[in-house]
């Protein structure tokens, strides 16, 4: 299943045929485990989010030590100033795709750069292939952004 939703520059799935909450969770472990900087991560809510997707996307990073910003509805140019901006790690940018009824997950790494298929979006992948993560000592934290 894991194997259908990479694409070259995001992850896609149809909601409940890939997109399952465990998938979403494992999603947000990955890439707290993948970032090379330690630091938090933002998570952004792009165009008819599911609510329940983004919450287990934000529990994964947190489960990994990562502290999370929220930063609720936004744009993908948002996305990549939050990072760059205010200093974040990465960000997470989850979304639904009316046209293709697919969830969408857009992963952002430092200075706000697109993890696409050429720069970790598919050492990722391994990594949740793999399934193993050790949990942080501390969980991290979340802040909510105006």
């Amino acid at each position: 299943m894991i194997e259908e939703t990479f694409t070259a520059y995001d992850i896609r799935a149809k909601l409940q045929a890939g997109a399952s909450l465990e998938f979403a969770w494992n999603v947000g472990r990955a890439l707290a485990e993948w970032l090379s900087t330690t630091g938090s991560v933002a998570v952004v809510r792009g165009q008819n989010a599911d609510e329940e997707l983004v919450g287990a996307v934000i529990e994964g990073l947190r489960l990994q030590g990562r502290d999370v910003s929220d930063a609720g509805a936004r744009d993908k140019e948002a996305v990549i100033a939050l990072v760059q901006q205010a200093g974040h790690s990465g960000a997470v940018l989850v979304a639904h795709d009316q046209l293709t009824d697919e969830v969408t997950i857009e992963l952002y790494r430092e200075e706000g750069r697109l993890v696409d298929s050429e720069s970790g979006l598919y050492e990722i992948k391994e990594l949740m292939n793999a399934g193993n993560f050790v949990p942080a000592a501390v969980k991290g934290d979340v802040t909510t952004l105006a």
